[in-house]
């Protein structure tokens, strides 16, 4: 699905979100330049202006795994607790980002009533798949282990993502599942320990990469390079249907929890929500879907005042409160 270019604002969606200052950086053009172009796509400029929080716990260990550091940010809402968990894998095509830049929207689930663990997930190409489902898989059983002491329930967690972040998540219900993918997989010290899923909430995801070869681009190089040559690996196309990495291949789709997907009308992704969303009602899952009209990729990090966003993040919450018994509301 292509569709139509008229009307759509044709910045690219970074422009949209940082500004006509953007200017992207150096293309991406070979994974060589992929370092560098974490300095140039820096979101934390505009994830200031959060709502009120009683702890955000930052560069909380999780593992180490050799030299790396698997870690994560703690987001505790104020009020009386315990509150329902969730656990954040940012997005980023798997290549750049971490925590502090998608602040603005767990502080916004966080302050709805949620302990928020944002993973700090090992980034491509230093850690090609499946490194970064690997880390989202023994955070989301560390999360079952750890969360009561961060003021969480102990009861089932549902899990987040945007983007890169909503396959990630996706990969870690599949593997609990007991999905195996195409690589052989590090479980850590924590293999074995039960996760039960609320719910998950997956927000302008990547679910089927085979047909991200065919669709509109979000920003040039993204798919080719950061997508496939960084993330998967030189024999990407031999891990396209690899259900841990596209999950619409996934065997275990009636077994999930229920979900809420959503996506820009303008994103070059929606096609995916679409399609996933088709493929969740067929398996009978509970499915909601929200497009939401005029507004690009990452739409959640922009102004919460903007009419269009602020009625999403109701019907987001709303829908998270009823899927994760949330105790109510800050906002």
């Amino acid at each position: 699905m292509g569709g139509s270019s008229a009307g759509r604002d044709q910045r690219t969606w970074l422009a949209k979100l940082l500004g006509e200052s953007f200017r992207g950086g150096p293309p991406i053009t070979d994974v060589s330049v992929i370092p560098e172009r974490r300095k140039a796509i820096d979101l934390s400029s505009i994830n200031g202006d959060l709502p009120e929080l009683a702890h955000l716990h930052t560069d909380v260990l999780l593992r180490e795994r050799g030299d790396h550091r698997l870690t994560a940010e703690i987001s505790v809402p104020k009020g009386d607790g315990p509150f329902p968990v969730m656990l954040f894998m940012h997005g980023g095509a798997w290549c750049v980002w971490g925590p502090k830049d998608v602040r603005r929207t767990t502080a916004t689930i966080a302050a709805a009533g949620h302990v928020v663990v944002s993973l700090d997930y090992g980034l491509a190409p230093e850690h090609k798949y499946p490194w970064a489902v690997e880390d989202a898989v023994y955070a989301a059983r560390w999360v079952a282990r750890h969360a009561t002491e961060y003021g969480g329930d102990g009861g089932p967690i549902s899990l987040g993502g945007d983007s890169a972040g909503a396959t990630l998540s996706c990969g870690v219900i599949s593997f609990l599942h007991g999905v195996r993918g195409t690589t052989d997989f590090d479980e850590g010290d924590l293999a074995g320990v039960d996760v039960d899923i609320s719910a998950a909430l997956l927000l302008y995801g990547v679910y089927d990469f085979p047909a991200r070869m065919y669709e509109r681009d979000t920003t040039p190089g993204t798919n080719e390079v950061m997508f496939n040559l960084a993330y998967l690996g030189p024999v990407f196309t031999a891990r396209h249907r690899d259900p841990l990495v596209s999950p619409i291949y996934a065997p275990d789709l009636a077994d999930y929890p229920p979900v809420y997907l959503n996506s820009g009308a303008d994103d070059a992704l929606l096609p995916q929500s679409l399609a996933m969303t088709r493929a969740f009602a067929d398996a009978g899952v509970s499915t909601t879907l929200s497009v939401v009209p005029g507004v690009d990729h990452e739409f959640l990090q922009l102004d919460p005042s903007t009419p269009v966003v602020a009625d999403e993040w109701r019907r987001l919450l709303a829908w998270l409160a009823e899927h994760t018994a949330s105790r109510g509301s800050n906002q």
